[in-house]
């Protein structure tokens, strides 16, 4: 198209503001668009008007514009023109791979073949990736050479080990240093072999090092600790890599061994002698990231002079919380230094970090220092202190601890109460001795202090506490009667039944929820009648407790009550109501299901596929498929657990294919159900979801519950597994082992 006059004018003046309005104006244009202004202006010196025309090339993307910006990469003059068209075609994504494909094919100039090479390192296709491993095999540029190593890694594939392998293979260390690099960005431990004999070469040290650390092999860690021990200076690039191996996220039953053994082996290892060179570093060292693994070094080294700088480091916010990690990685060797600091500390934020730590570590010598603890002002502090003492489990802390069941704050008080049936446990020769001050404290006028004597009470089985339940549920106080109420829901106990009935008629919500709640453990016969009336409270969550308590009765006559409140109620009685029906196995139960899995609402529809799954026919198991592909994953995973519920295994395949399903979720559904339906035949669709991270460890942990099935296949596979898999598949064996 003819360019108009004025347009041009301005787009070729002097003044910035002029030109980008005349880039706006060109970008925009939706008919006729003039290309040739256009990348004009996108060698502009501004860099507001080039962002400008990219954005209108990125908005419609034509083919003549993605050549245009392919010919833009060949001006060697205008490097902000180059660099706009790389945001571009990048920003362009999918549309530009093969036009980039086709043009490095016969392209000549070596700067713009870097650019193409780089650009399909970026987008990342598999056209792109086989392009890549083509021109490599007879690029003769090293620069460009180098640039496609590069770029090779960004795929993080290894399907391009066996190219970047035979790189290394070459003269040119410069190849080796990118190859290196590569090969530590795709992370496969195949390539350490090839990798670990080139740290004798001076100029690949660095690079070598931290492939080591992005591969995170639990096996090279000698290898690294090796190197630590005999460099004369302090290797902070193989201490770098060192954690990082202890600090990659791995499948759980992979990483729960492999921490522990990585710093035994550092404790074991690491020189005495580079312990003050450490230290000596974390003062010096600006850089943040380096203090935070020096300070877990001098954890893991378990290091007397480690101790100090360690509570230094507790002072300051930055390093806080790794300071009191490395603490506990340290071990009960600290705990006289914690105590120490504990005595002295007057700021919070200390005095709860110190008490995490001994939470963890334990130590019985610990108990004096803790108990002055119990009457700080700050409600956490006493929480924290309290619940320290229960996990150190000091029979001495006893009546300190039962001070504690009144206290002010709840958490404080619970956490009260939860310590002293730890340490009645711990140790049962203590249990007359607390029982004969817990029936004093019952006579106590506090109402707290009342109510969790009675939690400790039933929580270590007083003798005559069924006696004093009974009790407790007719006193004049509903909190007293709720918590009365709630303990007897614990135990199955027929003398208690008859108070959980009458307790469904209290004048208090409080404690009708409770009953309710609790009766749900005897269902009692004379219970059915009050609970279907129960369905006509006023208020809400009673009567969807109700419900909930019907559907495990299974009786016919709570069907037509229930099926009445489905039809007017609200939302989440109407879905208790729905539960319940399923649970019935009622054959009325089943058209009324019908009608709510097709309701808009799509928490109704989800609990009535999930209902559904109890529901016997050959009509609803065919329908509950269907549902498995359903557009919206809150159904198609409730259809997943419906199926596999039912413990059909013609569901199987929508098992498998829900695996693959896009939605974490329905994904997480599926391994659950297979789990329900343990078959060998699901045993290759499970093997390759261990490549699935997000369901990795439930996967790892379903081969593991079922392992008579399962290990001889998991042992055939570890013998031709890939180097990605056989430490997943080696970790799972042994877990099964353990198991054994």
């Amino acid at each position: 198209m003819n360019a108009d006059p004025l347009l041009i004018e301005q787009a070729r003046s002097a003044d910035p503001d002029a030109r980008q309005k005349a880039a706006y104006l060109v970008a925009h244009m939706v008919d006729d668009r003039d290309y040739s202004l256009m990348f004009e202006l996108l060698g502009d010196k501004d860099w507001r008007v080039r962002k400008t025309i990219v954005d209108g090339f990125v908005r419609d993307p034509q083919p003549e514009v993605v050549t245009g910006l392919l010919d833009a990469l060949a001006d060697a003059e205008n490097a902000g023109k180059r660099n706009s068209a790389t945001e571009a075609l990048i920003r362009i994504g999918e549309d530009a791979i093969i036009p980039i494909v086709e043009r490095l094919r016969i392209e000549r100039d070596v700067d713009v073949r870097l650019s193409l090479v780089n650009l399909l390192g970026d987008l990342r296709s598999s056209d792109a990736f086989d392009i890549l491993v083509e021109t490599l095999e007879g690029e003769p540029d090293i620069n460009v050479s180098s640039s496609i190593v590069s770029s090779l890694g960004k795929y993080r594939d290894a399907a391009a080990l066996p190219h970047l392998l035979r790189v290394l293979q070459r003269e040119d260390l410069w190849l080796k240093f990118h190859a290196i690099e590569a090969l530590g960005e795709i992370g496969d431990r195949a390539a350490l072999p090839a990798i670990l004999p080139l740290y004798k070469e001076k100029s690949l040290r660095k690079p070598v090092l931290e492939a080591v650390g992005k591969i995170a092999d639990v096996g090279t860690v000698s290898f690294l600790l090796k190197i630590i021990a005999g460099d004369e200076k302090l290797n902070l690039t193989a201490l770098r890599a060192l954690v990082r191996i202890a600090e990659t996220s791995k499948p759980k039953i992979v990483e729960q061994t492999e921490r522990l053994l990585i710093q035994r082996k550092f404790r074991e290892a690491f020189p005495e002698s580079k312990i003050d060179p450490l230290i000596d570093h974390l003062h010096s060292t600006p850089k943040r990231d380096v203090k935070t693994f020096i300070l877990k070094f001098l954890g893991w080294s378990g290091d007397e002079r480690a101790l100090p700088v360690l509570m230094a480091c507790l002072e300051h916010p930055d390093s806080a919380e790794t300071a009191a990690q490395a603490l506990i990685d340290f071990g009960p060797n600290a705990v006289p230094a914690i105590l120490e600091a504990l005595r002295t500390a007057e700021e919070d934020e200390i005095i709860a970090l110190l008490l995490r730590v001994l939470n963890v570590i334990g130590g019985s010598e610990a108990g004096p220092n803790i108990l002055p603890l119990l009457d700080h002002e700050n409600a956490m502090i006493r929480r924290l202190a309290i619940e320290t003492l229960g996990e150190i489990v000091d029979p001495r802390s006893a009546d300190y601890l039962l001070a504690k069941l009144d206290d002010v704050d709840v958490a404080s008080q619970q956490a009260a109460v939860n310590a002293i049936s730890a340490m009645v446990a711990a140790f049962p020769e203590i249990k007359p001795q607390v029982l004969t001050k817990i029936r004093r404290l019952l006579q106590n006028p506090s109402v707290p202090m009342k109510l969790n004597s009675l939690s400790v009470f039933v929580n270590i089985q007083g003798e005559g506490y069924h006696d004093e339940l009974l009790l407790a549920s007719k006193e004049s106080d509903p909190v007293i009667r709720q918590k009365a109420v709630s303990l007897m829901g614990m135990f199955s106990e027929e003398r208690f039944a008859d108070a959980l009935v009458l307790s469904l008629a209290d004048e208090a919500t409080s404690v009708r929820l409770a009953a309710i709640n609790a009766i749900v453990r005897h269902r009692p016969v004379q219970g059915l009648e009050p609970l279907i009336s129960s369905l006509e409270d006023s208020d809400i969550w009673i009567r969807t407790a109700a419900a909930q308590a019907l559907g495990e009765y299974r009786h016919p006559d709570a069907i037509e009550p229930l099926v009445h409140h489905l039809d007017h109620d609200l939302p989440p009685v109407r879905i208790a109501a729905i539960e319940a029906l399923g649970k019935s196995g009622d054959e009325r139960a089943k058209s009324v299901l019908f009608d709510c899995a097709h309701e808009s609402d799509l928490e109704v529809r989800r609990a009535a596929i999930l209902s559904l799954g109890r529901v016997p026919g050959e009509e609803v198991f065919d329908y509950l498929m269907f549902a498995t592909t359903d557009a919206d994953w809150r159904i198609r995973a409730a259809a997943v657990t419906a199926v596999a519920v039912r413990g059909d295994r013609t569901a199987l395949p929508a098992l498998h294919a829900a695996l693959l399903d896009p939605d974490t979720y329905v994904q997480q559904s599926a391994v659950l159900g297979l789990d329900k339906l343990p078959d060998r035949e699901s045993f290759p669709h499970l093997f390759r979801a261990l490549e699935n991270s997000v369901i990795l460890d439930e996967v790892s942990d379903l081969f593991v519950r079922h392992k008579q099935l399962y290990r001889d296949l998991l042992e055939e596979a570890w013998r031709t597994a890939d180097s990605r898999r056989e430490v997943v598949i080696a970790a799972i064996l042994q877990a099964m082992k353990e198991k054994g």
